[in-house]
């Protein structure tokens, strides 16, 4: 079973009008001191709670007197305040999970518990919300200072270990658009799908390049502002040194040794001429080529902060070819021009 000791005080909220279950609640959760399961009997008594109580996450039942499941849940998920706090209704009933669902209720479970499977959601959902927090704080942290690199390293080992597709709005953060851009990490992940699979790479490879590619350019979370605005600068050009920096000590999974390779060698040219190491021809991973070739059509065609204009998909393209055997792999830059339009079409629907 998962740990719960790496939380902070937490305050679980159960909305259920039968006393069965409030103390079936309170059991589950009896042995962890820092977890806190508060009552409520119906959705009004729920909300006179939030307003005094820190409330991390909400079980609630759909059937109960004076205020139901389904008008607390549409009150929280149209109230800025509240909306955010993850909510796992409990109901057995397809219907029922439908149309809570499209509400924006968060998961669900059916009564009478099982002990396991609600700890384990609960665990679940407080690390995502953990991560939102993480996120705010990366946003808001100094590039260079521990507290920076700490909250980096955990953003990572929660999405990893909960959801991969967390790693998505990491990336978008890491990617650092001009203007806000929550396609950056799909979009770019889509480009490493189609050229991964024209390299013949199995299912595995290809759904571990996919995640890789949302943290490729992490490292820039680390560079100052200031230096971010300028790729050819001495600071700017450790980013994939201190990318890998921050997957150091997490465990070595499938996915971390790829993105290791990704982030490491996504600079490097074919030429010899690329950083951090001027690795030259086949001695830079297959998965670092492919990156290295979509990460510079990315940069032309979209906007980021050391890369304000942008040109056309066509003209991009020639920009590519005319770095044959220069910057790119050759092998890799016949693909990508025989199969643009598959990439154009991406670009298009996810710009």
């Amino acid at each position: 079973m998962k740990d719960f000791k790496n939380f902070e005080d937490t305050i679980i909220l159960n909305v259920d009008d039968d006393e069965f279950n409030q103390e079936l609640a309170n059991a589950v959760f009896d042995d962890y001191k820092r977890i806190n399961v508060i009552q409520a009997n119906n959705g009004k008594e729920a909300l006179t709670l939030l307003e005094t109580e820190a409330i991390d996450l909400i079980l609630l039942d759909l059937m109960m007197p004076e205020m139901n499941g389904f008008e607390t849940l549409k009150y929280l998920k149209s109230n800025a305040e509240y909306r955010d706090i993850p909510v796992i209704v409990v109901t057995s009933k397809e219907d029922e999970k439908r149309k809570t669902y499209q509400m924006g209720a968060d998961d669900f479970i059916s009564k009478p518990f099982n002990p396991e499977e609600l700890k384990l959601r609960v665990y679940n959902h407080l690390r995502i919300k953990k991560f939102s927090e993480l996120l705010s704080d990366i946003q808001e942290d100094d590039a260079s200072s521990s507290s920076n690199l700490c909250h980096l390293k955990e953003a990572i080992e929660i999405a990893i270990g909960s959801q991969k597709k967390l790693l998505e709005k990491l990336g978008n953060i890491a990617h650092e658009k001009r203007d806000k851009d929550a396609n950056a990490s799909k979009r770019i992940g889509e480009y490493s799908k189609i050229m991964a699979k024209l390299n013949g790479l199995n299912s595995k490879e290809i759904d571990n390049l996919y995640y890789s590619m949302a943290i490729y350019d992490i490292g820039l979370l680390r560079v100052p502002k200031e230096d971010r605005v300028n790729p050819n600068s001495k600071a700017f050009k450790s980013y994939p040194l201190l990318g890998l920096d921050i997957l150091e000590e997490l465990e070595e999974t499938t996915l971390i040794k790829i993105a290791k390779e990704v982030i490491l060698t996504h600079q490097e040219n074919w030429d010899g001429s690329g950083y951090p190491h001027a690795l030259k021809g086949e001695a830079i991973p297959l998965y670092g080529r492919i990156a290295s070739i979509i990460n510079y059509y990315d940069e032309l065609t979209t906007s980021r902060i050391y890369s304000p204009e942008l040109v056309s998909s066509m003209e991009a393209l020639d920009i590519i070819k005319r770095e044959k055997g220069i910057r790119f792999d050759p092998a890799l830059v016949t693909l990508f021009t025989d199969n643009f339009e598959r990439f154009r079409e991406i670009k298009d629907k996810l710009s």
